[in-house]
């Protein structure tokens, strides 16, 4: 009697463990939590038809059939899960197919005897024989999280316990006189049971890790999507240069973070930008201002920053520079920008760039320094468009004066 009220408790604890990994399946929708969930489903199928098998007398032959099938089906879902946490395993029709060599094995046990504990002894042996495989597939995988180490401990100790099953009753039916605890026996499901919840909250916890690790790898591409998006909506496309919206992000930054931040702000523009549009296209116009983007980045130093401020303006930070070394340096531009080969362009071109610099001390007068260093800029643009206009009525004047002396 004890050793059926033992089963009925292993029957109920079973049935929850099923039960809970059906749901555990309908949420994670992974191949072991499948597996898995056949398996806890077919053991609670095989104990309950073990319990009516000792309770109804004539029908116990049929329910041991079913009982040991199920187990055994049991048994070969725990394996195929513990293969589907291996992310290169494949499952073929080989493979799903190994169950039917035991079916003929569950329905011919229950006859090859009278006494159900010497059937139970090959059982017990088989289904140890379960266990290990599904310890050493799991010992044989990558992973090695905490869920990982419960369930091989459990299928460890499960195997050990159906193997000392296969001695004790290989024992008893040669008649050798064991001194057992009283009771041993009978209360060995409820043993049973708590080594399978043990492995149910392995299997558990495996489960909900991967979820873990996949909603780990989903948040790394969201967040390296993330940064690229961020990337894309701070730089210029056409130039890699930063654009406005960056500028004012760090702005916004270094205020938030009082960063204590001191040097020169310059304005760049490109002269006479629209003839060369005009005459030789857009494609060439915009090769011309990648050309003076490149050719400001060669004049900067690693710590500065380059943004495009417009369509063909330029704004750039020099960091702990001020006005004058930063006008020095970009006294240069011109030489670079002497007589280059753009794609598309039949002849060498000179592109000139005006700029102005100004100094700023802190972040919060940054703004006034970007009026005054835009202005300086514009006042230079002017300068140059005035002097190539007197250069212009300078060579007309001597034309017309050479007219006249030949006139004479």
């Amino acid at each position: 009697m004890e050793s059926k009220i033992g089963l009925i408790i292993q029957f109920t604890g079973v049935f929850l463990i099923a039960v809970l990994s059906i749901f555990l399946r309908r949420s994670l929708k992974t191949v072991p939590s499948t597996y898995w969930s056949i398996a806890w489903t077919s053991l609670a199928f095989a104990l309950f038809c073990l319990s009516f098998a000792l309770l109804y007398e004539p029908l116990a032959k049929p329910l041991f059939c079913l009982y040991f099938l199920g187990e055994y089906c049991f048994g070969l879902m725990l394996i195929f899960g513990c293969h589907a946490l291996s992310e290169d395993y494949k499952f073929n029709l080989q493979r799903k197919l190994l169950i039917l060599p035991f079916i003929p094995l569950a329905f011919c046990l229950p006859f090859l005897a009278s006494d159900f504990n010497f059937i139970f002894n090959l059982h017990a042996l088989l289904l140890g024989t379960f266990f290990t495989v599904a310890f050493f597939t799991l010992k044989s995988l990558k992973q090695k999280a905490f869920g990982w180490r419960v369930m091989r401990v459990a299928l460890a100790l499960l195997a050990l316990d159906f193997y000392h099953y296969f001695v004790l009753f290989i024992l008893l039916k040669f008649d050798i006189k064991l001194q057992l605890p009283e009771g041993y026996l009978a209360f060995n499901p409820v043993i049973d049971l708590v080594l399978e919840v043990m492995l149910g909250f392995g299997m558990i916890i495996i489960l909900l890790e991967q979820v873990l690790q996949e909603v780990q790898k989903v948040n790394a591409k969201l967040q390296e999507a993330h940064e690229k998006l961020e990337q894309t909506a701070h730089i210029d496309p056409l130039t890699t240069a930063f654009n406005r919206h960056a500028f004012y992000g760090y702005l916004r930054k270094s205020g938030e973070e009082k960063t204590a931040v001191s040097g020169c702000v310059g304005f760049f523009d490109i002269d006479d930008l629209k003839p060369i549009n005009d005459q030789l296209g857009h494609a060439v116009g915009d090769l011309a201002i990648r050309t003076v983007a490149n050719a400001i980045r060669q004049l900067m130093r690693a710590e500065d920053l380059i943004y495009r401020w417009g369509g063909d303006e330029f704004f750039v930070i020099m960091i702990s520079l001020n006005a004058e070394k930063a006008r020095q340096r970009m006294d240069n531009i011109e030489r670079i920008l002497t007589d280059i080969h753009l794609e598309g362009a039949e002849k060498p071109l000179t592109i000139r760039v005006s700029f102005g610099f100004k100094d700023f001390s802190d972040i919060s007068d940054m703004e006034q320094a970007i009026k005054a260093a835009d202005e300086e800029m514009y006042r230079g643009k002017q300068e140059r468009k005035l002097r190539r206009k007197l250069a212009k009525s300078n060579v007309f004047l001597s034309n017309e004066n050479i007219m006249i002396s030949a006139d004479r």
